[in-house]
């Protein structure tokens, strides 16, 4: 059995920003806060191969890729059609393109077979999780009233999996296309 791994991007922001999305998650989704800092998921819990045949691929595709730079200006509310809960995400206007090419050019080649195409991709940062979708989009909306401005950039992959409640990082591959 092949471990379950993911791969993230963490936010470069400015520290006031980043204290905002912590501050954000902390009090909205206290399990998420504490299972990895504030990231966009690129893929989502693969097994789908063996660790060094994953991690070779994301780094060729990380050696591909230049940095790429991201400005969130909208709350937007995520649903789970399995579930009653939804989420708040930060969702980047300026880099949106950017980060769901790099999403498509990771699910290929050794990661192909494991793309869930019944889901689109939205690039995001949640930082919230809440019971009901009208709290998770009074939140956005609240945000979105105030005025969401999260500029930033990605610089490198983090490759990791969860153990013990933790996201373990198993490697990092800087984006230097």
């Amino acid at each position: 059995m092949h471990p379950t791994l993911y791969t993230v991007a963490y936010p470069v922001c400015a520290a006031e920003d980043m204290l905002a999305i912590d501050t954000w998650r902390a009090a909205n989704d206290p399990t998420g806060h504490a299972l990895v800092r504030p990231h966009f998921t690129l893929v989502f819990a693969s097994n789908a191969v063996d660790a060094a045949t994953y991690l070779a691929h994301v780094a060729a595709v990380a050696a591909r890729t230049a940095p790429i730079a991201f400005h969130c200006r909208y709350a937007m509310l995520g649903t789970d059609a399995n579930s009653p809960r939804a989420h708040a995400y930060l969702v980047p206007d300026e880099g949106y393109a950017a980060l769901s090419l790099l999403h498509d050019a990771l699910y290929t080649s050794a990661l192909a077979d494991a793309l869930r195409l019944d889901l689109p991709y939205t690039p995001h940062i949640t930082v919230g999780t809440f019971e009901s979708a009208p709290q998770a989009r009074a939140w956005c909306a609240a945000r979105n009233q105030a005025g969401v401005s999260v500029p930033g950039h990605v610089a490198a992959l983090w490759v990791g999996e969860v153990v013990d409640g933790r996201f373990e990082h198993r490697g990092q591959f800087e984006l230097i296309g």
